[in-house]
């Protein structure tokens, strides 16, 4: 059994669907709680706004993994270094609402 994935970008799904029907590998539906918390998927969202920004779009996997790359090298160390950061706010934010969504 295995929980949820996120979808890197759309897309890029359905080769993980297909990977986990031919396995017969069962999902699990699971709620995210507390999504705000996971730092990975802010700079996941920053790097999406990167790729979609260029002007061109990847021709083929290798293609994307380079483009990923070089995006990912381009990121600023300062919006990393500011949602490490954020963490004991948005902590706190989730404890006033008590595990519900929180403005970030």
């Amino acid at each position: 059994m295995l929980l949820p994935h996120v979808p890197l970008f759309r897309g890029t799904i359905f080769p993980v669907e297909e990977l986990l029907e031919n396995e017969d590998i069962t999902r699990k539906d699971w709620p995210a709680y507390s999504s705000d918390l996971n730092l990975i998927e802010h700079l996941w969202d920053a790097l999406g706004r990167c790729i979609a920004a260029r002007l061109y779009h990847p021709e083929n996997t290798q293609h994307f993994k380079q483009m990923m790359i070089e995006e990912w090298a381009r990121l600023p160390q300062e919006m990393l270094y500011q949602l490490v950061l954020s963490m004991r706010r948005r902590c706190q934010a989730t404890i006033v609402v008590r595990g519900g969504h929180i403005p970030y």
